[in-house]
């Protein structure tokens, strides 16, 4: 009779326990579907953009008729007046620290620093993605969000938000169209996690452009100091 019971009672257990995480499911679930795309992506991209500091890296690459080439591959950081990036460019060296109006460019062959004053590459078209890959991400019209699923970043829960945007950048409207964004965007917090943007060029249909960046540290104290 005690074995009996026993049995009972265990059988019980794994009842509730099964019962509990299907609870968790359903709740979690309709969690999921109560996500308002329009103001979520709103808030955070408000949120990204109005940081004063933030790390983060940047893979571009291009599509060209199927064979895929590394466009740029880099790390960089940002604080308040100044910015440090390093990586690769069309498969060379770059790396670039700015103060102010001073900047300072490693020499890919020599690897010695250029200096120069007066200069600003924040108000230039090169290396406008590598500088400041939120950019980017500014908007004149976002349209209708889409949620398109969710996902882990790391140990972050995200939700995905697709949306066809209207870009205020001209410079990438001169080269590209059919712009689709997706954003990662952190499920409890509302903080960009991950961006993903693809276009196809205006002057081949065979040719197609993936940028992907990953965020983390913002507002974040973050000390940059300028190379020896």
């Amino acid at each position: 009779m005690e074995k009996k019971e026993l049995n009972r009672q265990l059988r019980w257990v794994i009842i509730i326990f099964f019962l509990a995480v299907a609870a968790g499911g359903v709740a979690y679930y309709f969690s999921f579907l109560r996500v308002e795309p329009a103001p979520l992506l709103e808030e955070t991209l408000s949120k990204a953009h109005q940081a004063k500091s933030y790390r983060y890296s940047l893979h571009a690459e291009l599509d060209i008729s199927g064979k895929k080439k590394n466009w740029i591959q880099v790390q960089g950081e940002r604080a308040p007046g100044c910015y440090h990036f390093w990586g690769k460019t069309l498969g060379t060296p770059v790396e670039i620290y700015q103060f102010g109006m001073r900047s300072y460019t490693r020499d890919p062959v020599s690897s010695k620093w250029t200096v120069l004053d007066g200069v600003d590459l924040t108000k230039q078209q090169l290396y406008m993605a590598e500088i400041d890959p939120l950019n980017s991400f500014r908007f004149r019209s976002t349209g209708e969000p889409q949620l398109v699923g969710k996902d882990k970043v790391g140990k972050r829960k995200c939700v995905i938000l697709e949306v066809k945007p209207e870009l205020e950048s001209k410079y990438l409207e001169i080269w590209w169209r059919d712009f689709t964004y997706r954003f990662w965007i952190d499920r409890r917090k509302h903080v960009l996690v991950k961006a993903e943007a693809t276009a196809i060029s205006k002057n081949s249909n065979d040719t197609s452009l993936t940028m992907t960046v990953e965020f983390w540290d913002f507002n974040k104290r973050i000390k940059i100091t300028p190379p020896l």
